[in-house]
């Protein structure tokens, strides 16, 4: 049961990444004092987006190679599994 269930343990990591990433920047944005989100929402009301875009792009950038990093995790850990290509 355990070498089926694993990899798809990590495909829903990956699926619940996009989530996550969401709330962490909504997080700092209302309650803390550092962080991205804080950072995005402190420059937002003088609309600075040559500082905002940084930011953004930043993000993605983050979360696109932690879902790469999941993808080839489980094409390296699990060869036997169909859903590691898609």
């Amino acid at each position: 049961v355990l070498p089926q269930l694993l990899p798809r343990l990590l495909i829903a990591l990956r699926l619940v990444l996009g989530s996550a990433w969401l709330f962490l920047i909504a997080a700092e944005a209302i309650a803390s004092t550092d962080g991205l989100g804080y950072r995005i929402f402190l420059v937002r009301r003088y609309l600075a987006m040559d500082v905002i875009l940084p930011y953004v792009v930043w993000i993605t950038l983050l979360a696109w190679l932690m879902d790469w990093g999941l993808k080839a995790l489980t094409r390296r850990a699990f060869p036997w599994y169909e859903g590691a290509r898609a």
